[in-house]
Parts: structure tokens; sequence; C-alpha cells
């Protein structure tokens, strides 16, 4: 009889379950995770590692869990799907996620952070193919989906381009009506933005709003983009009030003085 295992390490609900699902697979079944290793193509410590909740394990190695152990494969895959979902999708900052964030409809979105949102239950509904994968796809129809800049663009780090967004959602499977609707969402969420701040005043309140809202779902560039902004505006408001209340030279021409003449 093997030692027993460690309790099971995750934190996330999703991936708790899965890891306790393969546990009670793998002991209903009364095979060893060696026995488990000699029926499958992964290392014993692989098939150790899947259960004990410390990261999720692949498709492929869920699957042979499953089977060896002569589990439900539908059962493996909806649970595998749920901890894989919840794996990818950003959480709130200092938080956790106690349940299914609501669908998001089209028709109501206004603003980026809500697209990215959108993009990930895309790819969650495409059954999570890689990063590699959407660029192999969207190369096959004649367009790109560079992995580096989709990487930054769903993290909210890069900014999303209309075309970007449709190449994706070509890549994921959505339906062409469905695609419609979020190009819709995309213009009317682009023409909607704030303008730009004139003043140092409202450069500095836009500025300290940012800071104290952004929990990754502001792009560093765009912050950097205000703070220099505000610097910019604030000497630009310096420099007007040092010209306005200028003292008059030595010899008595200043502004009063020009005035005067």
């Amino acid at each position: 009889m093997g030692r027993r295992e460690n309790p099971v390490a995750a934190s996330e609900p999703a991936l708790r379950r899965l890891a306790c699902w393969l546990r009670e697979q793998r002991d209903r079944s009364k095979l060893t995770y060696r026995q488990l290793a000699d029926r499958t193509n992964f290392h014993h410590t692989t098939l150790q590692r899947a259960a004990s909740g410390r990261s999720l394990p692949s498709w492929e190695v869920t699957e042979a869990i499953a089977r060896e152990c002569g589990a439900d494969l539908r059962t493996a895959r909806r649970k595998w799907t749920q901890a894989n979902y919840w794996a990818h999708v950003p959480r709130p900052s200092g938080g956790q996620r106690r349940r299914a964030p609501r669908r998001l409809n089209p028709e109501h979105v206004d603003s980026f952070a809500d697209l990215r949102r959108a993009m990930h239950e895309m790819r969650r509904k495409a059954d999570w193919p890689s990063l590699e994968e959407l660029d192999r796809r969207a190369r096959a129809r004649g367009g790109r989906l560079p992995s580096s800049t989709l990487a930054l663009v769903l993290k909210g780090e890069a900014p999303l381009h209309k075309a970007l967004l449709t190449t994706y959602m070509q890549a994921c499977g959505v339906k062409e009506s469905r695609r419609a609707l979020w190009a819709a969402a995309w213009e009317r969420t682009n023409n909607a933005r704030t303008p730009v701040p004139m003043t140092a005043k409202t450069y500095q309140r836009e500025f300290a709003r940012a800071m104290q809202t952004s929990t990754g779902s502001i792009p560093t560039e765009t912050l950097f983009r205000l703070w220099v902004a505000l610097k910019q505006s604030a000497s630009a408001d310096k420099a007007d009030t040092a010209h306005l209340q200028a003292p008059a030279g030595r010899d008595g021409t200043g502004e009063s003085a020009a005035l005067a003449r």
C-alpha cells in the first residue's frame, strides 16, 4: 500500500474539484500512479502532479487518467474545461471569483475591458485553443494573430484594434451574425472614448482616477501617456502664470508699462 497523498493544494474551486475527482477515480480503480504510468505515455510524477491541485494538467493527461481508471470521459472533459476556464480568466485584484461572470450582451458593452472579457469567453467556447493555434487558424484564412501581440491584448496591455478582434472571432469560430454584433460593439466603444483633457487640473484628475482604479485593466502605456501629459500641461500652466505675473524690470518696462503706452 502506497503512502497517503498530501491534501489537494488548489485554491481555485474548479481546479480543486478536478484534482479531487481524479483522486477518486484512481482510488476506485485501485491503481497506483506507477501502474497508470505503465499503461500510459506519461511519467508517474506527471500523473501524480495532475491530481495534486498545484497546477492545471493538460487535457491529454486528464484523459489518460480517466480512461485507464474507467471513468466517464464526458465528466472528465466537463471538469477539466471548467478548471481550464478559471485558470485563464483574469480575477479582480485581491479577490477570488465565486461564480462565473454573467454572459456579456454585445449590445450593452461599452468598454474595452468588457470586450476583452468577451474574447476570453469566445476562446473558452472554442475549447481554449493555444495562441499559436489561433495564429495558425488565422493564417489559414489569410490573416495574422501573432501570439505575442494577442497575449498583450488579452491582458489589457496593448490596444484592441478592430481588425484583430475580427480575425480573433473567426479563429474562435464565432458565428457571422455574432461577429457583426461584436464589431458594432467595438465601434460604439471606440467612438465613446473620453476626449483628452486639456488642462493640468483635469489631467491630474484623470491620472488619479486611473491609478486608483487600475487593477491591470488599464494599460501601462495609457498611464504613462497620462503622466507625461500631466507634466507637460502643468509646466505650460506654470509658464503662463509666470508670464502674466511677471514683475516690471529695473527700467520700468514690465507688462504694465507696455500696456500703459
